[in-house]
C-alpha cells in the first residue's frame, strides 16, 4: 500500500471517529487536529523522500478496482502534483487551528473539513480518470454544507449557486474524459482510465479540437475565469472563514491543475490552436478582476475579486508556452494558495472581532488591533507582488513568459499587478487608519489560534520568496518534461 493511500484514508478515519462515535465538540476538535496534523506530517515525509531528479510519478499504487470497466485505484505524485498535495495538507491543518472557536455543530463542521481534505488530496494524486472524477465530486459536498450551514445571510443562495456552477462543469468534464476513454481504446488497443496511458495515446488533431473546448470550459469555471466567475464572490462572501481559506487556497487550484494535467498535456495541439481565446480570457480576468476589486466595500469580496485577477496569471502563463511563463503559472498556484489563505484569515479576524467587513464602517484599527493589522498589511504586500514574497517570483516569471510570446500584451498583465497595489493600499488605509468608530472602542486584538496560522503562512510566503529554489527544484521536472516540449 502506497503512503499516498494512507494519507487519503486518514481524514476519512477521522470523519468516522467524529461522526460515528458522536464525539463531543471539544473531542471533535482534537480528533480533527491530530488527524490533519498526521496528514501534514505525512506529506512532509513524502516530500523528504521525493526525488526531484526522477521524471514521472513516484509513490505509485495501481490496484484493480472495477476490472470489468477498466477502473483502477491508481494514485501517485509527480513534480506538478506534489506541491499542491503539500499545500492542501498544510492548509487543512491550519484551518483546523484557525477554526478552534467554532461551537455551532462543531463535530459536523470538523468532519466536513476532513472530508474536504480527502477529496482535494485525491484530486491531486489520482492517476485514474474515474477516481479523479469521484474525488472531484466529493469536494463539492462538504463545501456545499460548509457554506449552507455556517455561511452568512445569503448562504442558501451562495451554496446552491456554487453547487450548480461547479457540478455542471464537472459533468462536462466527465463527458470529455469519457470521450477520451473510448478514443484511447482505438489507439492503444485496450480500454483504460489510467491518466498516464491516455496521455501517451496521442490523439489526432480533429479529436483534440472536440474535447479541448469542453475541458477548457470545465476547468475555467473552477479556476475561475471571467465570465464564468460569478459563483466565486458570492461563495466567498457567504462562506465561513475556514471554508473561504480552503476554497481560495486549494479548490481554485483544482481548475489550474486539471487544465494542465488533462487539457494541455493530453491535447497539446488543440491547446495551441485555442491560444488566442485563452489569452483573451486571461487578460479579461486579470484586468476585470482588479477593476472589480477596486469597487468593493466588502473587504472579503475585494479579496475574492483579487483571486479572480491573480488566477488569470495562471491561465496566461500556460498560454505563453514558454519556460518562464509555464513555470510562473505553476508557481503562482502555490503562491496564491498560501497568500490568499492568509488574506482570508486576516479578513476573518476583522469580521469576528468587529462584527463587520464593510470598509466604510471600519477605521483606526491599528490602534486597537496592532498585531492583526501588521499581519494583514504583510499579507497585502505579499499579494501585491512585493519583492521578497512568493507572489513576486510567480508574477515576474509569468510576465517574462508573456513578453517572450506576446510582446506588449504584457502591459495589460502588468496593469493587473499595478491595480493590485492600488486597491490593497486603498483598503488598508481606510481599515487601519483614521478615526476609530465609536462602537469599536472595545475591540480586542487577534486570538492565538488566529495568529499562529496567519504567521506560518506569511513566513512561508517570505521564505519561498527569498529562497524559491526550495520549491522550484520540485516543479521544474514536470515543467521541462511535460509542459514545455508539448507546448512549443
Amino acid at each position: 500500500m502506497s503512503i499516498i493511500t494512507v494519507l487519503l484514508a486518514l481524514p476519512l478515519l477521522g470523519v468516522a471517529l467524529i461522526w460515528l462515535s458522536q464525539a463531543k465538540p471539544q473531542a471533535a476538535k482534537y480528533i480533527a487536529l491530530v488527524v490533519s496534523g498526521l496528514v501534514f506530517a505525512g506529506s512532509l515525509y513524502v516530500w523528504s523522500l521525493f526525488d526531484p531528479g526522477e521524471l514521472g510519478y513516484q509513490f505509485e499504487q495501481v490496484t484493480e478496482w472495477f476490472p470489468a470497466f477498466s477502473v483502477s485505484f491508481a494514485v501517485g505524485l509527480d513534480s506538478l502534483s506534489l506541491p499542491l498535495f503539500l499545500l492542501t495538507a498544510l492548509l487543512g491543518f491550519l484551518v483546523v487551528i484557525y477554526s478552534w472557536n467554532i461551537t455551532e455543530r462543531a463535530p459536523f463542521y470538523f468532519g466536513l473539513l476532513l472530508l474536504l481534505e480527502t477529496g482535494v488530496l485525491g484530486v491531486f494524486s489520482a492517476l485514474d480518470f474515474f477516481l479523479f472524477y469521484i474525488f472531484w465530486e466529493v469536494v463539492l459536498i462538504p463545501m456545499f454544507f460548509l457554506i449552507g450551514i455556517w455561511g452568512g445571510e445569503r448562504r442558501s443562495y451562495a451554496s446552491m449557486k456554487f453547487l450548480i456552477y461547479t457540478h455542471v462543469a464537472s459533468l462536462i468534464m466527465l463527458l470529455a474524459t469519457g470521450a477520451m476513454y473510448f478514443k484511447a481504446a482505438d489507439v492503444l488497443g485496450y480500454y483504460t482510465f489510467l491518466i498516464p496511458d491516455i496521455t501517451a495515446a496521442g490523439f489526432d488533431f480533429s479529436f483534440q479540437m472536440l474535447v479541448f473546448p469542453a475541458l477548457l470550459f470545465a476547468f475555467c469555471v473552477k479556476l475561475p475565469v471571467v465570465p464564468l466567475h460569478t459563483w466565486l464572490p458570492d461563495a466567498h462572501v457567504e462562506a465561513p472563514t475556514g471554508a473561504s481559506v480552503l476554497l481560495a487556497g486549494v479548490l481554485l487550484k483544482m481548475g489550474g491543475y486539471g487544465l494542465i494535467r488533462v487539457g494541455y498535456m493530453i491535447n497539446p495541439d488543440a491547446a495551441r490552436a485555442f491560444t488566442p481565446l485563452v489569452v483573451a480570457l486571461a487578460l479579461l480576468s486579470i484586468v476585470y478582476g482588479a477593476y472589480a476589486a477596486f469597487t468593493q466595500d466588502d473587504l472579503k469580496k475585494l479579496i475574492a475579486y483579487s483571486s479572480v485577477s491573480h488566477m488569470g496569471f495562471v491561465l496566461i502563463g500556460l498560454a505563453s508556452a514558454t519556460q518562464a511563463g509555464v513555470f510562473g503559472a505553476v508557481y503562482q498556484m502555490v503562491a496564491h494558495g498560501i497568500i490568499s489563505a492568509a488574506l482570508f484569515m486576516g479578513c476573518g479576524v476583522i469580521q469576528h472581532n468587529c462584527g463587520t467587513r464593510s470598509i466604510s464602517r471600519l477605521g483606526g484599527l491599528y490602534g486597537r488591533m496592532p498585531a492583526a493589522m501588521t499581519l494583514l498589511v504583510l499579507a497585502f504586500f505579499a499579494s501585491m507582488g512585493i519583492p521578497g514574497f512568493m507572489g513576486f517570483m510567480a508574477e515576474f516569471s509569468v510576465m517574462l513568459g508573456v513578453y517572450q510570446s506576446f510582446g506588449l500584451l504584457v502591459l495589460l498583465v502588468a496593469l493587473g499587478a499595478v491595480l493590485a497595489v492600488g486597491y490593497y493600499l486603498w483598503a488598508f488605509q481606510r481599515v487601519a487608519f483614521g478615526p476609530l468608530p465609536v462602537d469599536m472602542a472595545q475591540v480586542r486584538d487577534i486570538h492565538w489560534f488566529e495568529f499562529v496560522p496567519i504567521a506560518v503562512l506569511l513566513l512561508l510566503a517570505l521564505y519561498f520568496g527569498l529562497q524559491p529554489d526550495g520549491l522550484a527544484a520540485y516543479m521544474q521536472g514536470s515543467v521541462d518534461m511535460l509542459l514545455v516540449p508539448v507546448l512549443d
